[in-house]
């Protein structure tokens, strides 16, 4: 599979891309295409959430434990005074929940080129990422989506491309790694069945913003 570097550098790429469209074709204003930006970039990291171990993975944990709570704190503001202490309990509260719960339990519930290196996968993060700036305004929603999408999408073609090798440095050989990444379901039905249902109520939520 594609290194971390790679992965980053493809993730920038994507995310680079997609915001200088909102910039300079959708009217965006620049806070606007820096969010893009980071989702994009975040998003080519995602798939390797199934990873076991590595500072990359550990990187990837921070990155999510920061970010989710950012973009959900407008959200949670609704619902308590918004106070200095109550900034430093949310994120305090939020960041080491991620981290050590709910990255924990990802980390034991998944295996390494599992569903999260799949293609459902990368239309659930796209599809997540629209729900999650929706309030921001569809167009702007939608711009994230397909950055989240495409940053995915990436991860899994770069890792596709890594599986080509040469058999004694000249005859064109697949890895068994071939074929892991862009893929539709897992060996494993239960999981599956989870990541489409997952799938299927992501884009009636979209649907429904749409009503």
């Amino acid at each position: 599979m594609a290194g971390f570097k790679t992965h980053m550098a493809g993730g920038i790429l994507s995310g680079v891309s997609i915001s200088l469209l909102g910039f300079f074709g959708k009217g965006l204003n620049l806070t606007q295409a820096i969010a893009i930006f980071i989702m994009g970039s975040v998003a080519g990291l995602l798939p390797d959430l199934d990873s076991d171990t590595g500072k990359p993975l550990t990187l990837l944990f921070q990155i999510v434990s920061i970010l989710i709570p950012s973009i959900l704190f407008l959200k949670a503001a609704q619902y308590w005074e918004r106070s200095i202490e109550f900034i430093i309990c949310y994120f305090t509260i939020s960041y080491l929940v991620i981290y050590y719960i709910v990255c924990s339990i990802i980390k034991k519930l998944t295996v390494h080129r599992g569903m999260m290196h799949s293609i459902p996968f990368a239309f659930l993060c796209g599809g997540l990422g629209y729900l999650l700036f929706i309030h921001s305004g569809k167009q702007l929603a939608l711009l994230v989506g397909i950055a989240v999408f495409s940053g995915c999408m990436v991860h899994l073609l770069l890792d596709e491309l890594a599986s080509a090798t040469l058999k004694y440095g000249f005859i064109p050989a697949l890895k068994k790694s071939s074929g892991t990444s862009l893929k539709l379901k897992s060996d494993s039905f239960g999981t599956t069945l989870i990541f489409y249902i997952l799938l299927l109520l992501t884009f009636v939520a979209i649907f429904s913003s749409y009503m």
